[in-house]
Protein backbone atom coordinates (compact mmCIF):
# COMPACT_ATOMS: atom_id res chain seq x y z
CA UNK A 1 0.00 0.00 0.00
CA UNK A 2 1.78 3.20 -1.05
CA UNK A 3 1.41 6.75 0.90
CA UNK A 4 0.19 8.24 -2.39
CA UNK A 5 -2.59 5.56 -2.93
CA UNK A 6 -3.92 6.24 0.50
CA UNK A 7 -3.95 10.10 -0.16
CA UNK A 8 -5.29 9.35 -3.09
CA UNK A 9 -8.22 7.18 -1.44
CA UNK A 10 -8.60 9.77 1.31
CA UNK A 11 -9.17 12.97 -1.30
CA UNK A 12 -11.61 10.84 -3.48
CA UNK A 13 -13.46 10.04 0.19
CA UNK A 14 -13.71 14.20 1.00
CA UNK A 15 -14.62 13.87 4.77
CA UNK A 16 -15.96 17.24 6.66
CA UNK A 17 -15.49 17.61 10.13
CA UNK A 18 -18.47 15.48 12.18
CA UNK A 19 -18.67 13.28 9.29
CA UNK A 20 -19.56 9.47 9.91
CA UNK A 21 -16.67 6.92 8.27
CA UNK A 22 -16.59 3.37 8.07
CA UNK A 23 -13.54 2.18 7.78
CA UNK A 24 -12.49 -0.97 6.58
CA UNK A 25 -9.47 -2.85 6.84
CA UNK A 26 -7.56 -1.52 10.42
CA UNK A 27 -4.91 -3.09 9.64
CA UNK A 28 -1.86 -0.88 11.38
CA UNK A 29 -4.65 1.71 12.46
CA UNK A 30 -2.84 4.37 10.03
CA UNK A 31 -5.99 5.38 8.54
CA UNK A 32 -7.77 5.10 11.51
CA UNK A 33 -5.46 7.75 12.88
CA UNK A 34 -6.02 9.77 10.17
CA UNK A 35 -9.78 9.85 9.54
CA UNK A 36 -9.70 10.71 13.60
CA UNK A 37 -7.55 13.57 12.87
CA UNK A 38 -10.07 14.58 10.06
CA UNK A 39 -13.98 13.65 11.30
CA UNK A 40 -12.97 13.44 14.87
CA UNK A 41 -11.99 9.63 16.90
CA UNK A 42 -16.14 9.58 17.99
CA UNK A 43 -16.98 9.70 14.37
CA UNK A 44 -14.91 6.73 13.34
CA UNK A 45 -15.62 2.87 13.36
CA UNK A 46 -12.82 0.59 12.18
CA UNK A 47 -13.40 -3.12 10.99
CA UNK A 48 -10.71 -5.59 10.97
CA UNK A 49 -11.23 -9.01 10.62
CA UNK A 50 -8.28 -10.47 12.26
CA UNK A 51 -7.98 -10.11 16.41
CA UNK A 52 -4.52 -9.65 16.99
CA UNK A 53 -4.15 -7.05 14.16
CA UNK A 54 -7.18 -5.69 15.86
CA UNK A 55 -5.07 -5.59 18.86
CA UNK A 56 -2.09 -4.28 17.36
CA UNK A 57 -4.10 -1.02 15.98
CA UNK A 58 -5.53 -0.12 19.23
CA UNK A 59 -2.45 0.03 20.53
CA UNK A 60 -0.80 1.99 18.25
CA UNK A 61 -4.09 4.19 18.25
CA UNK A 62 -3.85 4.73 22.01
CA UNK A 63 -0.20 5.91 21.52
CA UNK A 64 -0.75 8.27 19.05
CA UNK A 65 -3.89 9.99 21.23
CA UNK A 66 -6.65 8.70 19.23
CA UNK A 67 -9.61 6.53 20.10
CA UNK A 68 -11.71 5.46 17.08
CA UNK A 69 -14.28 2.39 17.93
CA UNK A 70 -12.21 -0.65 16.80
CA UNK A 71 -14.52 -3.87 15.89
CA UNK A 72 -13.29 -7.42 15.10
CA UNK A 73 -15.65 -8.61 12.03
CA UNK A 74 -15.67 -8.99 8.53
CA UNK A 75 -15.53 -5.77 7.03
CA UNK A 76 -17.85 -7.03 4.07
CA UNK A 77 -20.39 -7.00 6.48
CA UNK A 78 -19.69 -2.99 7.93
CA UNK A 79 -21.17 -2.54 11.23
CA UNK A 80 -25.11 -1.78 10.97
CA UNK A 81 -25.00 -0.49 14.91
CA UNK A 82 -23.12 2.53 14.01
CA UNK A 83 -24.90 3.20 10.61
CA UNK A 84 -26.22 5.60 8.85
CA UNK A 85 -22.37 6.11 7.58
CA UNK A 86 -21.57 9.08 5.46
CA UNK A 87 -18.53 7.81 3.98
CA UNK A 88 -17.19 4.27 4.01
CA UNK A 89 -13.31 4.19 3.21
CA UNK A 90 -11.63 0.34 2.21
CA UNK A 91 -8.00 -0.39 2.81
CA UNK A 92 -8.86 -3.62 1.22
CA UNK A 93 -9.69 -4.36 -2.87
CA UNK A 94 -12.96 -5.79 -3.69
CA UNK A 95 -14.15 -7.61 -6.51
CA UNK A 96 -17.77 -7.27 -5.64
CA UNK A 97 -18.68 -4.30 -3.81
CA UNK A 98 -20.77 -5.37 -0.81
CA UNK A 99 -24.01 -3.91 -0.74
CA UNK A 100 -24.05 -4.02 2.92
CA UNK A 101 -21.58 -0.74 2.56
CA UNK A 102 -24.67 0.95 0.13
CA UNK A 103 -27.31 -0.06 2.92
CA UNK A 104 -25.30 1.49 5.94
CA UNK A 105 -24.72 4.97 3.90
CA UNK A 106 -26.90 7.73 3.90
CA UNK A 107 -27.98 8.77 0.58
CA UNK A 108 -25.47 11.09 -0.66
CA UNK A 109 -22.57 9.91 1.21
CA UNK A 110 -19.39 8.38 -0.69
CA UNK A 111 -17.90 4.96 -0.67
CA UNK A 112 -14.03 4.85 -2.22
CA UNK A 113 -12.61 1.13 -2.31
CA UNK A 114 -9.77 -0.07 -4.23
CA UNK A 115 -11.70 -2.20 -6.71
CA UNK A 116 -10.07 -5.49 -8.41
CA UNK A 117 -12.34 -7.75 -10.64
CA UNK A 118 -9.25 -9.85 -11.24
CA UNK A 119 -8.71 -9.40 -14.87
CA UNK A 120 -5.16 -7.43 -14.92
CA UNK A 121 -5.63 -3.70 -13.20
CA UNK A 122 -6.70 -2.56 -9.87
CA UNK A 123 -8.47 0.23 -9.73
CA UNK A 124 -9.61 3.18 -7.75
CA UNK A 125 -13.57 3.39 -7.41
CA UNK A 126 -15.52 6.24 -5.74
CA UNK A 127 -19.66 5.68 -5.96
CA UNK A 128 -22.28 7.70 -4.15
CA UNK A 129 -25.21 6.09 -2.58
CA UNK A 130 -28.20 7.00 -4.65
CA UNK A 131 -31.80 7.90 -3.09
CA UNK A 132 -33.20 4.67 -4.66
CA UNK A 133 -30.44 2.62 -2.76
CA UNK A 134 -27.98 1.74 -5.15
CA UNK A 135 -24.68 3.06 -5.64
CA UNK A 136 -23.32 5.15 -8.58
CA UNK A 137 -19.57 5.76 -9.45
CA UNK A 138 -16.42 6.16 -11.65
CA UNK A 139 -13.14 4.46 -11.66
CA UNK A 140 -10.35 7.02 -11.18
CA UNK A 141 -7.12 5.56 -11.28
CA UNK A 142 -5.08 2.82 -10.39
CA UNK A 143 -4.94 1.30 -6.86
CA UNK A 144 -2.99 -1.72 -5.79
CA UNK A 145 -4.22 -3.39 -2.23
CA UNK A 146 -4.17 -6.55 -0.63
CA UNK A 147 -7.98 -8.29 -1.31
CA UNK A 148 -10.48 -8.50 0.90
CA UNK A 149 -9.93 -12.00 2.60
CA UNK A 150 -13.55 -13.06 1.87
CA UNK A 151 -13.18 -12.45 -1.94
CA UNK A 152 -9.12 -13.31 -2.60
CA UNK A 153 -9.14 -14.73 -6.15
CA UNK A 154 -8.27 -18.22 -6.19
CA UNK A 155 -4.48 -19.17 -7.22
CA UNK A 156 -3.04 -20.02 -10.32
CA UNK A 157 -2.90 -24.48 -10.37
CA UNK A 158 -0.34 -25.77 -12.53
CA UNK A 159 -0.85 -29.49 -11.70
CA UNK A 160 -2.55 -31.40 -13.96
CA UNK A 161 -3.34 -29.26 -17.04
CA UNK A 162 -3.72 -31.02 -20.27
CA UNK A 163 -5.52 -28.59 -22.45
CA UNK A 164 -5.29 -28.09 -26.66
CA UNK A 165 -2.83 -26.53 -27.94
CA UNK A 166 -2.59 -23.99 -30.94
CA UNK A 167 -0.39 -21.17 -31.70
CA UNK A 168 -1.57 -17.71 -32.59
CA UNK A 169 -0.40 -14.61 -34.33
CA UNK A 170 -0.89 -12.13 -31.63
CA UNK A 171 2.08 -11.90 -29.40
CA UNK A 172 0.50 -12.36 -25.44
CA UNK A 173 2.02 -9.45 -24.46
CA UNK A 174 -0.55 -7.62 -26.76
CA UNK A 175 -3.35 -8.69 -23.99
CA UNK A 176 -0.86 -9.17 -20.68
CA UNK A 177 0.12 -5.69 -21.12
CA UNK A 178 -3.05 -3.64 -22.39
CA UNK A 179 -4.25 -0.55 -20.64
CA UNK A 180 -6.78 -0.50 -18.04
CA UNK A 181 -9.79 0.57 -20.23
CA UNK A 182 -9.00 -2.81 -22.24
CA UNK A 183 -8.65 -4.87 -19.17
CA UNK A 184 -11.91 -3.64 -18.30
CA UNK A 185 -13.95 -4.53 -21.19
CA UNK A 186 -11.81 -7.55 -21.10
CA UNK A 187 -13.04 -8.12 -17.55
CA UNK A 188 -16.55 -7.44 -18.38
CA UNK A 189 -16.50 -10.02 -21.22
CA UNK A 190 -14.46 -13.06 -18.86
CA UNK A 191 -16.50 -12.15 -15.73
CA UNK A 192 -14.71 -14.43 -13.34
CA UNK A 193 -12.05 -14.80 -14.96
CA UNK A 194 -8.03 -14.10 -13.48
CA UNK A 195 -5.54 -12.73 -16.04
CA UNK A 196 -1.86 -11.92 -14.63
CA UNK A 197 1.47 -12.48 -16.65
CA UNK A 198 4.98 -13.96 -15.56
CA UNK A 199 8.07 -13.24 -16.91
CA UNK A 200 11.40 -15.69 -17.44
CA UNK A 201 14.16 -13.20 -19.01
CA UNK A 202 12.84 -12.15 -22.05
CA UNK A 203 10.41 -14.93 -22.44
CA UNK A 204 6.84 -14.34 -20.92
CA UNK A 205 3.77 -16.49 -20.21
CA UNK A 206 -0.15 -14.72 -19.91
CA UNK A 207 -1.96 -16.81 -17.67
CA UNK A 208 -6.08 -16.75 -17.65
CA UNK A 209 -8.01 -19.01 -15.51
CA UNK A 210 -11.25 -18.90 -13.50
CA UNK A 211 -13.07 -22.01 -11.84
CA UNK A 212 -13.84 -24.00 -14.46
CA UNK A 213 -11.15 -22.99 -17.46
CA UNK A 214 -7.63 -22.07 -18.10
CA UNK A 215 -5.63 -20.87 -21.00
CA UNK A 216 -1.66 -20.15 -21.10
CA UNK A 217 0.23 -18.09 -23.74
CA UNK A 218 3.90 -18.16 -24.45
CA UNK A 219 5.99 -14.92 -25.69
CA UNK A 220 9.69 -16.12 -26.99
CA UNK A 221 11.98 -13.42 -28.62
CA UNK A 222 12.65 -14.13 -32.60
CA UNK A 223 9.44 -15.76 -33.10
CA UNK A 224 6.37 -15.65 -35.58
CA UNK A 225 3.79 -17.08 -33.64
CA UNK A 226 3.05 -18.21 -30.56
CA UNK A 227 2.26 -21.12 -28.31
CA UNK A 228 -1.20 -21.28 -26.59
CA UNK A 229 -2.66 -23.95 -24.51
CA UNK A 230 -6.58 -23.80 -22.94
CA UNK A 231 -8.72 -26.19 -21.12
CA UNK A 232 -11.86 -26.54 -19.03
CA UNK A 233 -15.33 -25.15 -20.41
CA UNK A 234 -14.57 -21.94 -21.90
CA UNK A 235 -11.54 -21.10 -24.34
CA UNK A 236 -10.43 -18.02 -22.16
CA UNK A 237 -7.30 -17.12 -24.99
CA UNK A 238 -9.74 -16.85 -27.64
CA UNK A 239 -12.27 -15.11 -25.44
CA UNK A 240 -9.69 -12.90 -24.25
CA UNK A 241 -8.39 -12.09 -27.62
CA UNK A 242 -11.88 -11.00 -28.94
CA UNK A 243 -13.04 -8.80 -26.21
CA UNK A 244 -9.54 -7.01 -26.66
CA UNK A 245 -10.42 -6.46 -30.61
CA UNK A 246 -14.38 -5.34 -29.42
CA UNK A 247 -12.38 -2.72 -27.21
CA UNK A 248 -9.92 -1.43 -30.26
CA UNK A 249 -12.97 -1.75 -32.40
CA UNK A 250 -14.48 1.21 -30.17
CA UNK A 251 -11.66 3.70 -30.21
CA UNK A 252 -10.27 2.23 -27.30
CA UNK A 253 -12.20 3.98 -24.11
CA UNK A 254 -10.09 4.78 -21.18
CA UNK A 255 -10.51 4.04 -17.66
CA UNK A 256 -11.91 7.22 -16.55
CA UNK A 257 -14.66 6.41 -19.31
CA UNK A 258 -15.96 3.33 -17.26
CA UNK A 259 -18.22 3.42 -14.16
CA UNK A 260 -20.22 1.21 -12.04
CA UNK A 261 -23.24 0.44 -10.44
CA UNK A 262 -24.00 -1.30 -7.49
CA UNK A 263 -27.85 -2.84 -6.38
CA UNK A 264 -29.08 -5.62 -4.44
CA UNK A 265 -28.34 -7.62 -7.68
CA UNK A 266 -24.56 -7.31 -7.83
CA UNK A 267 -21.99 -4.88 -9.35
CA UNK A 268 -22.86 -3.66 -12.74
CA UNK A 269 -20.33 -2.20 -15.09
CA UNK A 270 -20.71 0.76 -17.86
CA UNK A 271 -19.56 2.96 -20.49
CA UNK A 272 -19.78 6.50 -20.59
CA UNK A 273 -23.19 6.78 -18.82
CA UNK A 274 -25.23 4.24 -15.98
CA UNK A 275 -27.56 3.36 -18.36
CA UNK A 276 -25.14 1.94 -20.83
CA UNK A 277 -24.21 -1.71 -19.84
CA UNK A 278 -20.66 -2.68 -21.48
CA UNK A 279 -21.36 -4.61 -24.24
CA UNK A 280 -18.32 -4.23 -26.82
Amino acid sequence: MRVQTVVSLLELLDVEPGHRVLDVGTGTGWTAALLSRLVGSANVTSVEVDPAVSAQASANLKRAGHAPRLIVGDGAHGWVQGAPYDRVHATCAVARVPYAWVEQTRPGGVIVTPYAPGFGSSHELRLVVMPDGTAVGRLTGYASYMMMRAQRHPEWDASDRHGNRSTTDIDPRTIGYAPAGANLAMGAALPGVCARGAHDGDAYTLRLWSADAWAEAHYEPGRDSFDVEQGGDQRLWDLAVSAYFDWIAHRSPGRDRFGLTVSPTGDRLWLDQPTDNVRL
